[in-house]
């Protein structure tokens, strides 16, 4: 009996693994990850938070998030929401979601700057690779295996012309079901 148990756990959990998908990282006006044109208002302090979007199952990411040339406001300080990070969202940042293995959207990082109001329109802010590990990167919930992951472009200072919103395509619930079909 405890082998058969035993047996249906290693088949759960390696079931589990082959489905973690690492998803994006993208950096948003909220910590949700649901506005990706960023604002910068004027004289004040403004948080941009980097949010892991759409991961079916990871315990961490690598990445940079320096500032843009285009941009004018002055980075402050990163606010980390998970204690083993190690490094800057500026020059590289290494960051374990402590010792879960996560699904769904996660606020990793904020990052504080003190916004002028000066940067000019449709300034892209990317998400880079980490340029200490050679990667942008997720690690799946073994916590040892790496895999690409994508990273997305906020804009600062939005407008009709450079809007980083995407329309859905319109869809029929028959083909939702269809993706689904066996």
């Amino acid at each position: 009996m405890k082998r058969i148990l035993l047996f249906t756990c290693v088949l759960v959990y390696s079931a589990t693994m082959a489905l973690a998908g690492p998803g994006t990282i993208g950096i948003f006006a909220d910590p949700a990850g649901m506005n990706c044109n960023l604002p910068d208002p004027g004289p004040q302090l403004t948080m941009y938070y980097i949010v892991h979007v759409g991961t079916t199952g990871a315990a961490g990411v690598t990445y940079s998030a320096p500032k843009p040339t285009c941009s004018t406001a002055m980075w402050l300080s990163d606010a980390n929401k998970f204690s083993y990070t190690v490094g800057s969202s500026h020059y590289g940042v290494t960051v374990y979601y402590d010792t879960a293995c996560r699904v769904g959207s996660i606020h990793v990082q904020t990052i504080v700057y003190i916004t002028d109001g000066l940067t000019p329109n449709c300034c892209n802010y990317p998400v880079l690779p980490n340029p200490m590990e050679g990667r942008l990167a997720a690690v799946t919930c073994d916590f040892e295996t790496w895999v690409p992951i994508t990273g997305g472009i906020g804009i600062v200072n939005a407008g009709p012309t450079c809007n980083c919103d995407v329309p859905l395509d319109e869809t029929t619930w028959g083909n939702v079901k269809a993706l689904y079909a066996e």
